[in-house]
């Protein structure tokens, strides 16, 4: 299962049902009817993190329904929800290896899609593919938001708008993919998931010409050169795990 997908034992104080904690959340204050005519789904890599927060949303008065990961994107199809709240791996191994990109980008792009999720992994990306119209809210679960806050971020992603910690683009540009255009950061985090280049040219909507333009650049600027004897893009993705991706002061690569 590896990693839970946030961190449990955060206070709910000020919720009148009950002061268990849900993981990666905190319900301070948030009044019973927040979240009233809302349906949604809930599913998260850890099943104890996805059951907790299915019963504290059902707390506030919405129709939550814990949902397993392998089957997020059929019943996001189903016509029964508003939204979708995911909470992925804390890893990055653990996010690429359980294929959650793909099946964050294949949710029903009709419903909100919140996601709580470290900056560690590249969920960042799911907004550079995800079309007008399909809301997307990308909470930092590190800093655990409210329920309400949760809520809200649902309910401004119904309206086909975009919601992103600022959490996710200073972890980018200091941490891990400092120095890139916002267009290769989007190249790097797919192709650090496994995309090919025609694959990253069909989720971007970009030519693959384009992206193996971005792809060479991103080389040049990570220093690694043509080898024969090396895998430039294990490599790089191999960087991207190790959060130690950073430009090189060497141009003439």
């Amino acid at each position: 299962m590896g990693e839970p997908s946030a961190v449990a034992g955060v206070s709910t104080s000020g919720v009148a049902t009950s002061s268990v904690a849900t993981s990666g959340l905190t319900a301070s204050g948030v009044a019973a009817s927040t979240g009233e005519g809302l349906s949604v789904m809930v599913t998260a890599a850890d099943p104890l993190t996805a059951l907790l927060l299915t019963e504290r949303l059902s707390d506030l008065e919405l129709s939550a329904q814990q949902v397993a990961f392998d089957d997020m994107v059929e019943q996001s199809q189903s016509g029964r929800f508003d939204a979708v709240i995911a909470v992925p791996p804390l890893s990055l191994l653990d996010y690429t290896e359980g294929r959650w990109h793909e099946a964050l980008v294949d949710v029903d792009q009709g419903l909100a899609l919140a996601v709580l999720a470290t900056p560690r992994v590249p969920v960042r990306a799911i907004a550079g593919v995800r079309p007008a119209g399909g809301g997307l809210a990308l909470l930092d679960s590190t800093t655990p938001p409210s329920l309400w806050t949760v809520i809200a971020s649902i309910r401004f992603a119904m309206t086909g708008r975009h919601t992103i910690d600022s959490a996710f683009t200073a972890y980018g540009e200091q941490k891990v993919l400092g120095g890139f255009s916002p267009a290769e950061r989007l190249v790097y985090e797919l192709l650090a998931c496994g995309y090919s280049n025609r694959a990253i040219a069909e989720q971007l909507f970009l030519s693959e010409r384009t992206v193996e333009t971005h792809v060479r650049q991103i080389f040049m600027r990570l220093g690694l050169s043509e080898d024969a004897s090396t895998n430039r893009r294990v490599l790089a993705a191999r960087l991207a795990l190790d959060g130690t991706a950073q430009v090189s002061s060497n141009r003439s690569r």
